[in-house]
């Protein structure tokens, strides 16, 4: 079968997204998703450079909770 169409193919054929989840730190937050091993972090949201050099808020590590 072939789909004419003007469309984006995300917006016809959705992919299930993770359920987003913000976790408060000194200074900034982290946004992720809870999983069994603990909380995955996907991006860090701060005003504070610092912060982006510590590797424990790295995207892809996964704190425990």
């Amino acid at each position: 079968m072939i789909l004419w169409t003007v469309e984006p193919v995300d917006r016809i054929f959705p992919s299930p997204q993770p359920e987003r989840s913000i976790m408060e730190i000194d200074g900034g937050l982290l946004e992720g998703e809870k999983t069994p091993e603990g909380f995955k972090v996907s991006r860090l949201i701060s005003t504070d450079p610092g912060l982006f050099l510590k590797e424990e808020y790295a995207p892809g590590i996964v704190k425990k909770m």
